[in-house]
C-alpha cells in the first residue's frame, strides 16, 4: 500500500509540474512575441518619422537657396537696400519698391507657410520684411541685437545656407525657427535672405501618434537636455522648458541607436526607440515611448489568467492526493 501511495503520488506532482510548466512556458513565448512586436512598432514609426523631419529640413534649406538664387529676390534686395539707405523704411521711396516685391514675398510666405521672410544686407541691415514686426528695420550688428537669434542666423547665412534652432519670438507668440542663404550678384555678396518657420509645422509631424495607444508619444531633445517638441502629458508647452535625461537620450547622444526599457522623463517605465537625428540642420534624439504598463498590458491579463489556472490546478491535484492517499482502492472501486 504505501508503495502504491508513493506512485499516486509522484504521478500526481509529475502532473501537476507538467500542467503548469506548459503555460508557463507558453506565457513566456507569448510575453516575448509581445515584447518584440512592440519594439519592431516603435523602431518603424522611429524609421518613418526619421525620414519626414529630416525631408522637412532639407526641403526647407532648398526653398530658401532656391529664393535666394531667383534674380528676382536679388534684384529687390538692391532697390530695397538703395531705398533704405537714401531715406529710410518709411519713405516714399521705399513704399514704390515695396508695391512691386511685396506680393512676390507675400506668395512664397503663404505658399510655403513661412511666418516671414527677411532680406538683409551686406551691413546687417533688415531691409525688408514680408510681415512687418520687431526685426524690421533694425541692424542686427549692434551690441544691442548681436545676441538676437536672427542675428545669429544671419552671420551664418552670409557664409552658406544655414539652420538655426527654434526660439520664441514675441510678435509671433510661438516658437520659430530660421534658414537662412546669402545673396550674391556676379559672385559678390549682397546680404542675406532669411525664412522664418513656425514650429507647427514640426509639432504637426510629432502629433500624428496612430498605432501608438493612449500612452505612446514621439518627440524630440537638443543635445541641450531640452525637449523641441510638445510633451502630450504636458498642458502647457515643453518646447525649450522641458529638461530630459534619461538613459535612452545619453545613448542617442553618444551616437547609438537602440531600444531599451527605461524611466522616462516622467520617471515612468517606457519601451523606448531612440536615435540620433543624422542631419548638418540639426542634432536633436528622437524618441518613440510607449508605457510599459499599456503596451504589456495583454501580458498582465495572461499573468491572471494562468495565476487562475494554476491555482485550480493545484487545488485539483492536491485534493485529489488528498483522496487516494486516504483511500487508495476508492477509484478501483468505484470504477468496478
Amino acid at each position: 500500500m504505501l508503495k502504491t501511495k508513493n506512485a499516486v503520488f509522484t504521478i500526481g506532482i509529475a502532473l501537476l509540474i507538467f500542467l503548469i510548466t506548459i503555460p508557463v512556458i507558453s506565457y513566456t513565448a507569448f510575453k516575448s512575441a509581445i515584447k518584440e512586436k512592440t519594439f519592431n512598432h516603435l523602431i518603424t514609426t522611429r524609421e518613418h518619422l526619421v525620414d519626414q523631419i529630416e525631408s522637412y529640413f532639407h526641403e526647407r534649406l532648398g526653398d530658401v537657396n532656391v529664393l535666394a538664387t531667383n534674380p528676382t529676390t536679388i534684384q529687390a534686395l538692391s532697390f530695397f537696400t538703395q531705398a533704405f539707405n537714401n531715406s529710410g523704411i518709411k519713405s516714399s521711396e521705399y513704399t514704390e519698391v515695396a508695391e512691386i516685391y511685396q506680393p512676390l514675398m507675400n506668395h512664397y510666405v503663404s505658399n510655403y507657410g513661412y511666418t516671414n521672410i527677411f532680406l538683409v544686407n551686406i551691413n546687417g541691415d533688415v531691409i525688408f520684411s514680408a510681415k512687418e514686426d520687431e526685426y524690421t528695420g533694425i541692424n542686427l550688428l549692434t551690441n544691442e541685437n548681436s545676441l538676437l537669434k536672427i542675428a545669429h542666423i544671419f552671420k551664418k547665412g552670409m557664409v552658406d545656407t544655414s539652420f538655426d534652432d527654434y526660439t520664441w519670438h514675441h510678435d509671433e507668440n510661438d516658437f520659430v525657427a530660421y534658414c537662412a542663404s546669402p545673396l550674391y550678384d556676379n559672385k559678390v555678396l549682397l546680404g542675406v535672405l532669411l525664412t522664418e518657420l513656425p514650429f507647427s509645422h514640426l509639432d504637426a509631424i510629432l502629433s500624428r501618434r496612430q498605432g501608438l495607444g493612449e500612452t505612446g508619444e514621439m518627440y524630440l531633445v537638443g543635445k541641450d537636455g531640452f525637449m523641441r517638441s510638445n510633451s502630450r502629458f504636458s498642458e502647457k508647452p515643453t518646447v525649450l522648458s522641458k529638461k530630459v535625461d534619461t538613459e535612452a537620450t545619453r545613448d542617442a547622444f553618444s551616437g547609438n541607436t537602440g531600444t531599451k526599457i527605461i524611466d522616462d522623463y516622467r520617471g515612468v517605465p517606457v519601451l523606448s526607440a531612440y536615435t540620433l537625428l543624422d542631419s548638418k540642420s540639426v542634432d536633436w534624439a528622437l524618441l518613440v515611448e510607449i508605457d510599459k504598463k499599456e503596451a504589456f498590458e495583454a501580458i498582465h491579463t495572461v499573468e491572471i489568467r494562468l495565476l487562475i489556472i494554476a491555482l485550480i490546478i493545484g487545488g485539483i491535484t492536491i485534493a485529489y492526493l488528498y483522496l487516494k492517499s486516504k483511500n487508495p482502492e476508492s477509484i478501483k472501486e468505484s470504477k468496478s
